[in-house]
């Protein structure tokens, strides 16, 4: 079988690799590849993320998307109700709550389990192999890791007990240091034999639950029992003689690529403006908790008639590809003693939580910047995704607009990148198409600009890596 990978981690392409042999299709390169990522791209995603999946079935022509994103707990009875709030001068500034009270409900092993039931051909006790050698036996940590941790290792990490033994090795010594991760090995290897169900009703389901409570958090096992998937909320529509399909609500991401396309394809004298008033109505009027649904379906239908995180994507010769992104927000700091997962700190992020912190959320999926697409066009289809917080929309949406022109992936992916804030602050990379007096202006390849990859069939599987995360792109191809 023939496949392709695309991604912002670096040790997804030895996890392909591993595989290599058994003659894995896109669904085993996925699940391996995300797995491992959950285990060594430290601070960046952990093993309890949350995801959105768009993916194309080559057996019944058909794109489908999946919800696996954070789902607040129902009620907030737990002990700990203060923001333990910390800064960090990650992407200029950033504020950020820390602790076990800052854990939602992650989706990212029920979208495994739906990739490797409905499409996987490799056992899962093979797809775990490498990522288990990894946690026990130890590695480096990948670049972008260590880009987020010169800011976040000491403030987000290094406060908790279980956190600070298992990092002290990078803390000390950060190029060098090895991170070794033997509980999370053991659940892994228990994850393997029992599968993905485990995180939510068994064992690990258990530990993590226990963990959180003892640190004053929310979560319940009602609230893990009662985790659901959301499938085909989506949209499909038309920019250039792309066909794209992604998410419609509840999140907001594909609306805002969509918005950020028409803001770009617009007046280019009125750029920032457009781009400002992109950020102020999603501010306005698309963070909010309730129905948000059907809302974002009318706004997508609404553009259609007129004219943060890691990314995995995976293509093979069955015309299968998946476009998968996932977060655990920055980190609570938190690591569970008995499993060795690090928690996410998704009710702490405060950008995206416009109630305020704990607001009232009655089990509400929280809101994502995400948004995982299938494109089609007359040379083929293709997957694409990115990383970067709320620079997702603004970078997948430049990748995309100079692909409808040039029809080039390389080059769309490696063009310059900027991002016009709602402060009307302006950060760029260098030789940007777009000029601004008061921009500031940032290293080439800033990850702060996310991270684009693509997969795709057009003669034959290709990928493309972005150089601004890790540039991991691989094939077994001859």
């Amino acid at each position: 079988m023939k496949v392709s990978l695309s991604s912002t981690s670096l040790y997804s392409i030895q996890a392909a690799e591993s595989i290599k042999d058994l003659s894995p299709n896109a669904a085993d390169v996925m699940v391996t590849s995300v797995i491992t990522s959950m285990v060594t791209d430290l601070g960046v995603v952990s093993p309890t993320a949350g995801g959105l999946l768009t993916y194309y079935d080559g057996g019944n022509g058909s794109t489908n998307t999946v919800d696996g994103y954070f789902v607040s707990p129902k009620n907030f009875n737990g002990n700990d109700h203060e923001e333990h709030k910390i800064s960090m001068s990650y992407g200029g500034y950033v504020e950020t709550c820390k602790g076990g009270n800052t854990f939602a409900i992650p989706g990212i092993y029920k979208i495994l389990e739906l990739i490797h039931t409905r499409f996987g051909s490799i056992p899962l006790e093979k797809l775990f192999e490498y990522p288990i050698e990894l946690a026990k036996n130890g590695f480096l940590l990948p670049q972008p890791s260590k880009d987020y941790l010169i800011h976040s290792l000491e403030p987000l990490f290094m406060w908790h007990p279980t956190s600070k033994s298992t990092l002290q090795s990078v803390f000390n010594d950060l190029e060098n240091g090895v991170v070794v991760l033997s509980k999370l090995s053991d659940s892994l290897s228990h994850m393997a034999n029992e599968g993905f169900s485990d995180f939510y009703y068994g064992d690990i389901s258990k530990e993590i639950i226990s963990t959180v409570q003892k640190e004053g958090g929310h979560a319940t096992v009602d609230d893990f029992v009662n985790y659901g998937l959301i499938e085909n909320s989506k949209f499909t529509t038309e920019f250039r003689g792309l066909e794209l399909t992604g998410h419609a609500g509840p999140s907001i991401g594909g609306l805002m690529v969509l918005k950020y396309l028409h803001a770009l394809a617009g007046d280019e004298i009125k750029i920032k403006e457009n781009l400002m008033q992109v950020y102020e109505d999603r501010k306005n009027y698309y963070e909010f908790f309730g129905n948000r649904t059907t809302f974002i379906d009318n706004e997508i239908s609404k553009i259609s008639q007129s004219s943060s995180t890691i990314q995995v994507n995976t293509s093979d010769e069955l015309n299968n590809h998946f476009s998968l992104t996932f977060s655990s927000g920055y980190g609570s700091g938190v690591q569970c003693s008995e499993t060795g997962m690090f928690l996410n700190n998704s009710l702490g992020e405060i950008e995206l939580n416009p109630q305020g912190f704990l607001g009232e959320t009655s089990g509400d999926r929280l809101i994502s910047n995400m948004s995982p697409l299938v494109i089609k066009n007359h040379k083929g289809i293709f997957t694409i995704g990115s990383p970067g917080a709320d620079r997702i929309s603004s970078a997948l949406a430049q990748v995309l607009y100079d692909y409808s022109l040039k029809a080039d992936w390389v080059k769309a992916i490696e063009k310059p990148r900027f991002h016009v804030n709602i402060d009307g602050t302006i950060r760029c990379e260098p030789d940007t198409y777009f000029s601004f007096p008061e921009q500031i202006t940032t290293n080439k390849n800033d990850m702060y600009f996310g991270g684009v990859c693509v997969t795709g069939l057009e003669e034959q599987l290709f990928a493309k890596g972005d150089p601004r995360r890790g540039d991991s792109a691989w094939t077994n191809v001859k």
